[in-house]
């Protein structure tokens, strides 16, 4: 494994001015950005350039925008939201985003532009979130890891595939590997979850369930459940309607499955030598704290899954690395597909 660092960052979008407003809203809202719904304001980044894309609130409230991408059925009554860019000369790359993230809020829209230079680069909402329909009762994360499989076929993407996960889709992206290697020619975790980090997920469990049952409990159809700044897109405010916060529930109550028994192999080497880049944030506490150690090891046992893997640090990055840096996540992926291209296919 070699290691290396980053360019400088790309601007942020607003993040932390959207953020500071949101909390004022309420617990629920501080419970939900600390969760993952922080990635809100790469929509309300993308609505800044193309005016277009927000739709205003008559009469009746909120209006919810068009999906910006297609709607794929995976079985008879469900279909999921599916976005892809680019060219399709080589391997398709497939975008997982974090928990309680989709396409309009994820936090990869800049890297998938970027991508979209030079490969096919797909983002998908999973079931009950984003534009994608809700999830069957007890769906757990291996039923979406099998949703993917099957959106891909049907959408005919066959492969193979560059996988990128950000947050808990790093989880999600390994277990695609084990129950798909023959489709599977790359990775690049973004500062992903590990092993390690999964006491947090399980701590916030709870109580942001309780708090999402609440705004449900006095919400309206297609009415977002905490007020936002004026000139706010359509799609930052759709990360807080009763929809999509059911698809948010569902995502946290399907941690409490999320056991050894469902998780990918976590043993060194497990992945052989296929190209694996890391990304792990550079932004921490001064000096790191003990969270901050536990996540750094938990990027290291990551790195060693691959004999033929890279860790990256992206000094200028907090855990949204494809929000504040979006080129480092793109020339990841960029250096994945070079080496896949190599007589020993070597990062």
């Amino acid at each position: 494994m070699s290691s290396f660092q980053t360019r400088p960052p790309e601007p942020t979008h607003g993040f932390d001015t959207l953020r500071r407003t949101a909390l004022k809203a309420g617990a629920l809202a501080v419970s939900l950005l600390a969760s993952g719904l922080a990635g809100q304001a790469t929509a309300q980044s993308a609505a800044n350039q193309n005016p277009a894309a927000q739709s205003a609130a008559g009469p009746g409230g909120y209006v919810r925008p068009a999906a910006p991408g297609r709607l794929v059925e995976v079985a008879a009554d469900r279909r999921l939201h599916i976005f892809c860019k680019g060219e399709t000369v080589g391997p398709a790359v497939i975008f997982e985003a974090g928990l309680s993230q989709f396409t309009a809020n994820s936090g990869l829209a800049a890297a998938q532009d970027a991508i979209a230079g030079f490969a096919r680069v797909c983002t998908y909402d999973r079931a009950g979130m984003g534009w994608s329909d809700p999830a069957p009762e007890g769906w757990t994360y291996p039923d979406r890891v099998r949703d993917l499989h099957a959106l891909l076929r049907a959408a005919g993407l066959d492969g193979p595939y560059v996988l990128v996960g950000h947050s808990l889709g790093g989880l999600l992206i390994r277990a695609y590997a084990q129950a798909y290697p023959e489709q599977v020619v790359g990775l690049v975790l973004v500062d992903a979850t590990s092993e390690r980090n999964l006491p947090e997920f399980e701590a916030a469990r709870d109580s942001t369930v309780s708090q999402i049952d609440a705004a449900l409990a006095v919400s309206q159809p297609g009415v977002p459940v905490i007020g936002m700044p004026a000139g706010t897109s359509a799609e930052v405010h759709m990360a807080f309607t009763p929809e999509v916060l059911r698809g948010v529930k569902a995502e946290f109550e399907a941690l409490a499955l999320f056991d050894a028994a469902t998780l990918p192999p976590g043993a060194p080497g497990i992945l052989g030598e296929m190209p694996l880049i890391v990304i792990r944030r550079g932004r921490t506490m001064s000096p790191p704290g003990e969270a901050d150690l536990n996540h750094q090891q938990g990027q290291e046992d990551l790195a060693a899954l691959s004999s033929n893997s890279v860790l990256i640090v992206a000094e200028n990055s907090g855990h949204m690395v494809p929000l504040d840096e979006p080129p480092v996540v793109a020339d990841a992926v960029r250096r994945v597909l070079t080496a896949l291209n190599s007589p020993d296919r070597r990062l």
